[in-house]
């Protein structure tokens, strides 16, 4: 869309006095869904680094095996909760969105728990 948010070097943008409502608001929209994954998506892919780390210094072959494949489940929950966290906040979809934004949450912690027992397994 066309909203004329461009930098004012961009000729092909629209001025502002052209430019719709409804383009403004899909603008407005899209930087909340950038602002949200900025807020959501560093930690927790720090948090994993972390976790896999703690994974990876498992030397019990079968325990580590465990925590990995609970960590790309874990993960991988998350990515598809960010994908649609994003779909529903473009759609408007409130409560959607919470639900797939508090299964994204809550699997930042399972991963942060998993990377924390796993600590308790690394060999010294």
């Amino acid at each position: 869309m066309n909203a004329g948010g461009r930098a004012s070097e961009d000729t092909y943008q629209k001025p502002a006095d052209e430019v719709t409502e409804e383009a403004k608001v899909a603008q407005e929209r899209a930087q909340k869904i950038v602002n949200n994954d900025l807020e959501n998506i560093p930690y927790t892919m720090a948090i994993t680094w972390g976790s896999m780390l703690c994974i990876y210094l498992i030397e019990d072959e079968s325990v580590r095996d465990q925590h990995a494949m609970a960590q790309i489940v874990f993960y991988s929950l998350f990515v598809i909760a960010r994908v649609g966290h994003s779909i529903a906040y473009a759609k408007g979809l409130a409560y959607p969105r919470t639900a797939v934004w508090m299964l994204g949450f809550i699997c930042t912690f399972a991963i942060g728990i998993n990377g924390a027992v796993a600590s308790f397994v690394v060999a010294s």
